[in-house]
């Protein structure tokens, strides 16, 4: 659960031991006016024992339709924000209540220090990490400083540190270089919360296969002088601490007893070590290959750093074939977080070593970005937010969907390849198990690209309803175009550098093209029919510079057009 999920719930008021249902706060006589205060109280007050019996669906909805009172309520949009991360919504519909929730200013229940801290910890799931950090200084100078603001502002600095290849503006309120700030600000926070685990947490994690210097030497050194305090408070410590603890006896120690379970005097009875604390077992010596494979596979979703951190510390070809093995026969998800801030960007689905889905979520806001179907491992069709990919054999392009239009792609003409792929496992017997991997390098797509490598494009007809037309293209310029309707081509447009030319049509769907039109680059010049099929265009229409047309008629048939009207 996300941190200020926690502070949040623990902010809520206790649950009304009269709460029943939305009727007992809001019955059908009160007299409902939009922007009314007391009913916006009625609202917020079912909201919140909703949300004290854990039905944060109901509270959801119920906020939802209290959204006329957002005006004179900033606790409603508060709520609503905090319902919607609940349920896994869009972060940004969650941003987009809090800064709703801020603009209004009318709190009673909450205050905007509350909706602050939210808005910093969306933020940070967002990556948007100087604009979390600008949103802590708000805070700062509404509410003073607190613990969690001072581990959100850690964790965002954190995240600018990782993200230091990227494009990232830096903060206004970072004056010093980012991972020079970072450690200023460790360095106070474990001084002024020696008891919070939490900075120690950010500092293993920050400092973990990373080549640390002397400043970050100290820092770890100092916080290896706590464990043995905090331990009690937080036992994950124990496993997170052990690669840099010199002392391979001690460190030894400190693994076994957490995976024991005996760091806490009272143990939950239904304690699971952590999955990344195989790695250290295996690595201390505590377990051996086989059994390190076994307790990583009994979960149904494995994470892949955890699997090349454990592949990487077998030691014999036999446990090597048994994670090939284990990894072929494999059934649920497997998911990486690329950044290493906790929350997985990728879900790759499998079903007996069979690769069946991938989505990604590329800015982290409950949306999929990207999902990917399989067949046999091999990939078939991508859905983006604005088109569907299909390949004829990855990564070459069948055909593209984008709106209401079909591109078709010629064979080996355009390739799209959103993803790698890595071998995870793998030993002399055996090869490792396809792993789908964001392609960052790879090359962007859109419409323009799209068009660009078609061969044509298939829309419905503006012109004829219910037909279709097809657009012939050369490097993505139209060279001719037809419409069909009830299998029969009712048009015809031949084009030249891309500008249509002449276009033929059959208007009265007799099965004979009647009427033809001409064109240069400003657009239609002209348009004569043909009706009676006599070979003489009996009407025509002449279309001017200034916008207006001038009509024109052969009344008597003999190929003379005797009568005009200017419209």
């Amino acid at each position: 659960m996300p941190l200020i999920m926690l502070i949040a719930a623990a902010s809520l008021p206790a649950q009304s031991p009269d709460y029943n249902d939305e009727e007992a706060y809001l019955d059908e006589d009160w007299p409902v006016q939009r922007g009314d205060p007391a009913v916006a109280e009625k609202y917020l007050l079912w909201a919140e024992n909703a949300i004290g019996m854990g039905r944060w669906q109901q509270a959801r909805a119920a906020l939802e339709r209290a959204v006329d009172f957002a005006d004179v309520s900033s606790d409603i949009s508060y709520l609503l924000a905090l319902a919607r991360s609940e349920e896994d919504e869009s972060r940004k519909l969650v941003l987009e209540s809090l800064q709703r929730a801020i603009g209004t200013g009318r709190w009673t229940r909450y205050t905007e220090a509350h909706a602050r801290l939210m808005e910093a910890d969306q933020l940070i799931f967002l990556r948007r990490y100087s604009a979390a950090l600008d949103t802590l200084v708000v805070y700062k100078a509404i509410a003073g400083e607190t613990a969690d603001a001072a581990i959100l502002r850690l964790v965002a600095l954190k995240g600018l540190i990782n993200r230091s290849s990227r494009t990232e503006p830096r903060p206004e309120s970072v004056s010093l270089p980012v991972q020079v700030e970072f450690r200023r600000r460790m360095l106070e926070t474990m001084d002024s919360y020696p008891r919070d685990p939490r900075p120690l947490r950010i500092l293993f994690d920050y400092a973990n296969g990373r080549e640390p210097d002397r400043d970050d030497t100290a820092l770890v050194e100092i916080a290896l002088r706590r464990i043995p305090f905090l331990l009690e408070v937080d036992q994950e410590l124990a496993w997170m601490a052990a690669p840099f603890i010199s002392d391979t006896v001690e460190a030894r120690r400190l693994v076994a007893a957490y995976r024991a379970g005996s760091l806490k005097p009272r143990q939950n009875a239904d304690f699971i070590p952590h999955p990344a604390s195989i790695i250290q077992a295996l690595n201390l010596g505590l377990i051996d290959d086989n059994a390190a494979i076994d307790e990583l596979f009994a979960e149904s979703i494995l994470d892949r750093d955890h699997i090349n951190g454990v592949g990487a510390l077998l030691r014999g070809e036999e446990g090597r074939n048994y994670l090939s093995e284990k990894l072929h026969s494999f059934t649920g998800a497997i998911v990486e977080d690329e950044d290493r801030d906790e929350h997985p960007e990728s879900r790759a689905l499998y079903y007996q070593g069979s690769l069946q889905e991938y989505y990604y979520d590329a800015d982290q806001d409950n949306i999929t970005d990207m999902f990917i179907v399989f067949n046999a491992g091999t990939p078939q069709q991508v859905e983006l937010p604005t088109m569907l990919i299909l390949w004829e054999r990855y990564p070459l392009v069948r055909r593209a969907v984008v709106g209401s239009e079909l591109y078709l792609s010629a064979p080996g003409g355009f390739s799209f390849a959103p993803i790698i792929f890595e071998e995870l496992g793998g030993s002399g017997k055996y090869a490792g198990l396809l792993f789908p991997r964001y392609n960052s390098r790879g090359r962007s797509i859109s419409r323009r690209v799209i068009s660009s490598f078609a061969s044509s494009v298939q829309r419905p007809s503006a012109e004829f309803p219910g037909g279709m037309e097809q657009i012939f293209l050369n490097r993505g310029i139209p060279v001719r175009a037809e419409v069909t309707l009830n299998n029969t081509i009712v048009s015809v447009t031949e084009f030249e550098n891309g500008y249509p030319v002449v276009q033929r049509l059959d208007m009265d769907l007799d099965g004979r093209m009647e009427t033809v039109r001409n064109f240069d680059r400003s657009g239609i010049k002209s348009s004569e029919s043909d009706w009676y099929g006599g070979g003489v265009f009996g009407s025509a229409e002449l279309y001017r510079e200034d916008g207006s047309v001038v009509y024109s008629w052969d009344l008597d048939g003999d190929g003379t057009r005797e009568y005009s009207e200017l419209r």
